[in-house]
């Protein structure tokens, strides 16, 4: 299966190499993730630090997703915990469209598992928030913890872990179990905070794999 995927914002040659590369890793054997940089030609936003840089993200993934190559895609991933224009894009392409967050935390809810979330900063965490009511998740979801990180900070495993388990201490005294890092990009190490901390790319990766072993995809 042949995938599609865009990115939030307009980021760096070398920080789509290392999406990329993430991809590869993470990708199930079956499914090839073609990874596309927002276009900043196109006034794609270089962070999400404000509801401006939120629409206007969403807006290009609209734009782009909705011309996907059916041709030459099998389906598209909005490479972002927020699912931007997801609802949109369901209605304006023909290959099928994945979400990240829908799959992990739809996953999760429908185990009857509580959650939480670390995000960036705090326009990131009301955003997560209004996704995870707008799929009616809301009793499965125990709110967000801001980690106060800038945009350079998630090509830095060691700086995101810092912070990750500092609030994963927290989250665990207040008798939160789950945590998902809120960042579609970032590789979490931490282990043995007494919460446990979940990629939702990578389990969302391992359900499309699961999804399309089973010929529920095509």
């Amino acid at each position: 299966m042949h995938i599609r995927a865009i990115t939030p914002i307009t980021v760096s040659i070398e920080e789509i190499e290392r999406r990329q590369a993430r991809y590869d890793r993470l990708a199930p054997e079956d499914c090839r993730i073609a990874l596309e940089n927002l276009p900043a030609e196109a006034g794609g936003p270089t962070q999400l630090a404000s509801t401006e840089d939120l629409t206007r993200s969403e807006q290009l993934n609209i734009e782009l997703g909705a011309q996907t190559d059916s041709t030459r895609f099998d389906a598209l991933l909005l490479d972002c915990v927020l699912d931007p224009g997801l609802s949109a894009l369901q209605t304006e392409t023909e290959v099928p469209v994945f979400g990240i967050t829908r799959l992990s935390a739809g996953f999760l809810a429908s185990l009857g598992i509580t959650f939480a979330v670390m995000t960036r900063n705090q326009a990131i965490a009301d955003e997560y928030s209004a996704t995870i009511a707008r799929y009616g998740l809301e009793a499965s979801y125990r709110g967000a913890y801001v980690l106060d990180l800038d945009v350079a900070d998630i090509a830095d495993t060691k700086k995101w872990n810092a912070a990750v388990t500092q609030v994963a201490k927290s989250a665990s005294a207040e008798e939160v179990s789950v945590l998902f890092n809120g960042c579609s990009a970032v590789e979490t190490t931490v282990e043995g905070a007494g919460v446990a901390v979940i990629d939702p790319t990578s389990l969302a990766m391992r359900l499309l794999g699961e999804a399309s072993h089973s010929c529920l995809l095509g």
